[in-house]
Order: structure tokens, then C-alpha cells, then sequence
């Protein structure tokens, strides 16, 4: 982390444990630190509670996704808002919500790329024909706000949004779902957010976990990876255990599946104090460090052509590395071994 940083890390801590619970945030802050796709969006934790995700489209033709569970005849807010950046006035990106229930055709403008299940529906959130210019006073920051859009949820299933730019600009924004204000957020997220008021340069990529130096982790002789920051050495209760899998695709992508026992991802408690038996993750790639991931799946449109092994491990909310008898929590897959596997495949299915 950047030394910049951690002074406004330890302020944004401190503001969060100092307000009185009944002081009124508009959002909880969450920031984009891996890019988002359809195998691994950003899961909305409850969409009953207003959450702010700060996000980026970059490059040209990214997509992010979204899903949030919702029951029948509950009324989840969508709204879309425009950090207010030089140039950002003009800057558009639309949104389509997909899910079982939503009637009419599949609209014309959804890029082929976007899929939408055979049972499911979609349509284009309507966000107004511009943004109002706003200030907000607890951040102290401008946007341009688009209109707000309450959905009412036809049945009970989980749902997804996908946010795109139709001419594909790149830039940044900030979806908000839920309209509950409770404290929260990621402390991490609120002390480096003033970068969302700076515009994307192409070539430059805004997804910090992807351009992390290995200076608080590296490989160990055994294989593991181990954040030396500092463990967090398991007492208490069940041990949790992560189990990795990876699959090649035809496309030449690969599905990683990363399993838990005893152990929950929590997306909406990142940065805050250790809870037994929940967190997050980290996967390798030989020892680099490729993404923060908050689910079961996780896509990869592909691996270095010399890699050799991935690897994940479990943190706990203030990234902390979750340990037992004082190594890592974690669980590797030899590359080499998913070609293998890969290569037998084609040969049973050509038989």
C-alpha cells in the first residue's frame, strides 16, 4: 500500500469507530480492486442496505456485473452516479437488469457478449436523459447523479446488472444499490477513493490487485504463499479449509473454483476487525498476486505462458493471513497438471 495512504487508512478507521450509530452515511463505500466479469461479479451483500460500488470501465470493452438476491414484491434501488472528474460531465454508461420475472424482448442494444438465460429476462434501467450536478456533503465530493430507478422485484431469485459504456469510453462510476444507511464499508476503499475523481488513462490499469508488488508476500519452499504482514493463527471453533480447482475451457479461458469448509466470504465486512470463519481469499498465479475474490467462481481469460502453479489463500477481513500451527491456509494447482487433464479429456471425447 502506498505510504500516502495509510495515514487516511487509519483516519478512515477511526472515523468509522468514532461516529455515533445513528449518524446518516449516504452509502457503504466499496471499491473495484479486481476487474469485474460475468464469472466473478460483485455480489451485493444485502439489497436492502445502500451500498456505493466504485468501479472503473477499462479497458474499452469492459462489462461489469453485478448480483443481489431479492425477494417478491421488494423494491431495490438502482441508481448510477458519475464521480465528478475533469471530462466526466458527458460520460454515459448504461445498465440492463437480468433475472427471472422481467417481461418484454431482450433489448436490441445489448452487446452480443452479454448473455441472458433462456428463463430470464432483461431490460435497460432507465436512468433519465442526464445527470444532475450534486455535492455530497459527508464525502465532500461532486458527481453527476442519473436519475434513480426502483425496481420491484417480480419474484424471489437473485439478479444481475451489467454496466457498460455503449461507445466504449473509458471511465468511472459509482452504482449504488439499497437505500438502508448503516455504517459501513471498506476503510481500505474510503482512504484511496479520491482517486475516482481522476480520469482513466488508456494503457494504465486502475485494478490495483493485479499491479501489487510481491514486497509483503512471496513463495515459500513448500509452495505456499504467505502474507508475512502478519497470521492470524486459528483457535477457535472449525478449522477452515479451501480447496482449489482449476478447469480449461475450449475458448482457451479456465474456470477457478475455489471451495470453502468452515468459512464464508464476506464482501460487505472487508477491512474491518477478524471474524472466526469468514474473509476473503487470494489467488496466484507463481506467486504474484491476481486477484481479491469474494465467491465460489472466478474467471481467467488466460494463464503466462510459463506459469506453473496457482495458488489460493484464505484472509481474514483485515487481511490478515488465516493460519494453522502457523502456515497458510491455502491450496495449489500445478499447471501442468491441468493440461494433462485437459489433453485426457479431448482424448475420451474423440474416442
Amino acid at each position: 500500500m502506498n505510504r500516502i495512504r495509510v495515514p487516511l487508512l487509519i483516519c478512515s478507521l477511526l472515523l468509522l469507530m468514532v461516529l455515533p450509530q445513528n449518524t446518516a452515511f449516504a452509502h457503504q463505500p466499496y471499491c473495484e480492486q479486481t476487474d469485474l466479469t460475468a464469472e466473478n461479479p460483485w455480489q451485493v451483500p444485502d439489497a436492502t442496505v445502500s451500498y456505493a460500488y466504485f468501479g472503473n470501465l477499462y479497458p474499452e470493452t469492459d462489462i461489469d456485473y453485478f448480483t443481489f438476491d431479492a425477494a417478491e414484491g421488494q423494491s431495490v434501488l438502482l441508481s448510477l452516479s458519475i464521480p465528478a472528474y475533469d471530462g466526466a460531465e458527458e460520460y454515459a454508461p448504461v445498465m440492463v437488469l437480468m433475472g427471472p420475472g422481467i417481461e418484454g424482448d431482450v433489448p436490441a442494444s445489448l452487446p452480443d457478449v452479454i448473455s441472458v438465460a433462456a428463463d430470464h429476462g432483461a431490460m435497460m434501467v432507465p436512468v433519465g436523459e442526464e445527470p444532475e450536478y450534486w455535492f455530497e456533503p459527508f464525502g465532500g465530493q461532486y458527481y453527476y447523479n442519473w436519475e434513480n430507478y426502483f425496481f420491484e422485484t417480480p419474484e424471489d431469485a437473485t439478479y444481475t446488472v451489467a454496466l457498460w459504456h455503449p461507445q466504449g469510453e473509458l471511465g468511472r462510476y459509482s452504482f449504488v444499490v439499497g437505500e438502508e444507511e448503516i455504517r459501513g464499508g471498506d476503510p481500505e476503499c474510503m482512504a484511496g477513493m479520491g482517486d475516482f475523481w481522476t480520469p482513466l488513462i488508456a494503457g494504465e490499469s486502475p485494478y490495483p490487485e493485479t499491479e501489487m508488488a510481491k514486497d509483503d508476500s512471496h513463495m515459500h519452499d513448500d509452495g505456499e504463499m504467505h502474507d508475512h504482514s502478519e497470521l492470524l493463527e486459528m483457535t477457535n471453533g472449525p478449522a477452515p479449509f479451501v480447496d482449489l480447482q482449476v478447469m480449461s475451457l475450449a475458448d482457451g479461458g479456465y474456470n477457478v473454483r475455489i471451495q470453502t469448509l468452515n468459512f464464508t466470504f464476506a464482501p460487505q465486512k472487508a477491512g474491518m476487525e477478524p471474524v472466526t470463519g469468514e474473509g476473503h481469499a487470494y489467488l496466484y498465479i507463481d506467486g504474484e498476486k491476481i486477484a481479491r475474490i469474494y465467491g465460489e467462481w472466478y474467471h481467467l481469460e488466460s494463464l503466462p505462458d510459463d506459469a506453473e502453479m496457482l495458488s489460493v489463500s484464505l484472509y481474514a477481513n483485515n487481511h490478515q493471513t488465516l493460519s494453522i500451527d502457523g502456515k497458510a491456509i491455502t491450496d495449489m494447482v500445478m499447471v501442468a497438471d491441468v493440461m494433462a487433464s485437459m489433453k485426457s479429456t479431448a482424448a475420451v471425447s474423440t474416442e
